[in-house]
């Protein structure tokens, strides 16, 4: 009975965007592995591959957002007390900042991951040899310290009077990260729809691919890579998705300079 009182209090306290966030998570893993394929996917993966993608998935959707409270959050509010709530933003405010304002800042922090003095902390995350939803937070365990998700979305819930919608733009971004990853690709009106501002799955293949991968950096939206000179747009698939490596699944947890 106690068992059954402590999982019935772990679901009662989950919020909307958590919901939302396990709900898009299933559907998609459930969506990319029941598809034409899927099982060969399934197949496919290897042990590290199951290693990697699991604990960056666990530090993602755990780690991350712990951190936020833990340390930005509450660094913020012992270094700036009267800072706390200060903003009272339009929901539409709230939201456009963090969909787009946060996307276009980590179109250049993705850019500087693929400079050669920073390659390293994120060349991980492109040895995945499939494209599919598991795929999504793979890295080192502390890669996601240098994305600006992190510090700028635990600095935004902190200065926020109301951050409900602004939290609302985090789930909906985490789980376009997700679908990105996928090969659940829109087809017909709705893919001419969908690419005339998003990054679809399609698109993110090729920042996967062995031989452009320079290519596509945004999370949400395409236009800062049309505007930048860095978008590839394709109707067909890279033949090869990731990049071979030696090194070890030690290596690629934790120190990846090679």
């Amino acid at each position: 009975m106690d068992i059954i009182e402590n999982i019935t209090a772990i679901i009662s306290s989950l919020d909307t965007n958590t919901w939302m966030l396990i709900i898009g998570f299933d559907f998609l893993l459930i969506a990319t592995f029941c598809r034409r394929g899927g099982l060969a996917l399934l197949k496919n993966r290897k042990k590290d591959d199951w290693v990697l993608d699991l604990t960056g998935l666990f530090v993602q959707g755990t780690m991350i957002p712990w951190l936020q409270v833990a340390v930005v959050i509450a660094a913020m509010s012992s270094v700036f007390p009267e800072l706390g709530g200060s903003l009272s933003w339009h929901p539409v405010v709230a939201f456009l900042f963090c969909f787009v304002v946060v996307d276009y800042g980590y179109y250049w922090n993705h850019r500087l991951f693929h400079t050669d003095k920073l390659w390293a902390i994120h060349k991980v995350h492109h040895t995945a040899p499939q494209m599919d939803v598991l795929t999504t937070s793979r890295n080192t365990l502390w890669t996601s310290l240098f994305i600006i998700y992190l510090w700028a979305n635990g600095a935004m819930i902190y200065l926020l009077a109301d951050p409900t919608v602004y939290l609302l733009a985090i789930t909906i971004t985490a789980i376009l990260d997700l679908w990105r990853h996928s090969k659940l690709n829109p087809k017909g009106m709705l893919r001419n729809v969908l690419r005339t501002f998003l990054i679809l799955p399609s698109d993110h293949a090729w920042h996967h691919s062995q031989d452009i991968y320079d290519v596509n950096f945004g999370a949400n939206i395409n236009w800062w890579d049309r505007i930048h000179g860095t978008w590839h747009d394709s109707e067909e698939q890279p033949k090869t998705i990731g990049l071979t490596t030696t090194m070890s699944i030690a290596e690629r947890l934790w120190w990846p300079f090679k």
